[in-house]
């Protein structure tokens, strides 16, 4: 298959789970049961603008684009035999390795998104990136991505860097990367969301990181934040200006 086909299945399957599972979820509970808010929301007297809604829609969708187009030209150079720690014989490493594997990629792209967040809220760089998803104080589906694409590359690379670092089946990988994708919409949401997910805190602890802006910076874990002490501390004052180290 060539460059173009790689790319134009992963735009599609990216589009149709932004734009058709998250325009789902956002008629079923932002448009339909807007007024039971307080049965679902996690910050129902907060809403964003039809202006920021849009913002997010279009902002949102032209980085799952540009992020499709990365992750199709990734999967086109893996194809290809273009060098990388990706294989696909599933007992190369033996069947062992391949939870292993997943584990191990799963907690290194959770400690780079959250070395790599903590850095963006470094007061310069938070003020001229990341500012830009943090105008979002009340979260929806959309704002998942509705970043700066600088922000988003950063996102983007270290997602990828573990295929070059770390042994890994392909279905390990992509099992990975559809897994980060759905954390980060169920933590964008902004809906309660009761069940369970291994080692996911739960959606208001992301949540909370929009409220009160400098704390709560990990992805898929808490385990970063516990580590070094950036969980939101009831007792401590926190808004945009106020850092708390």
């Amino acid at each position: 298959m060539p460059w173009i086909g790689y790319v134009a299945i992963s735009v599609a399957v990216s589009l149709v789970t932004f734009y058709g599972l998250g325009g789902l979820v956002h008629w079923r509970f932002y448009l339909r049961r807007r007024a039971e808010a307080s049965d679902w929301k996690l910050q129902p007297d907060r809403w964003l603008g039809p202006a920021q809604t849009r913002q997010a829609i279009w902002l949102g969708g032209a980085n799952i684009v540009m992020g499709a187009i990365i992750g199709g030209t990734l999967a086109w150079h893996v194809a290809r035999g273009g060098w990388s720690m990706i294989y696909l014989d599933a007992r190369q490493h033996g069947l062992w390795y391949l939870p292993v594997s997943f584990l191990v990629t799963f907690f290194l792209v959770d400690a780079g998104l959250y070395y790599s967040h903590r850095l963006l809220h470094h007061r310069t760089i938070f003020r001229y990136i990341h500012r830009w998803h943090h105008r979002f104080v009340a979260p929806i589906v959309f704002t998942t991505t509705a970043v700066h694409p600088l922000e988003f590359l950063i996102f983007e690379a270290f997602l990828i860097l573990p295929a070059f670092i770390v042994p890994v089946h392909a279905g390990v990988y992509v099992l990975v990367v559809a897994y980060t994708y759905l954390i980060g919409m169920i933590d964008h949401c902004g809906i309660r969301v009761r069940w369970g997910l291994p080692f996911h805190a739960d959606n208001a602890f992301h949540d909370n990181h929009h409220v009160y802006f400098h704390c709560n910076y990990a992805h898929h874990t808490p385990l970063f934040d516990r580590l070094h002490g950036t969980v939101h501390k009831p007792h401590l004052h926190y808004d945009e200006h106020t850092w708390n180290r």
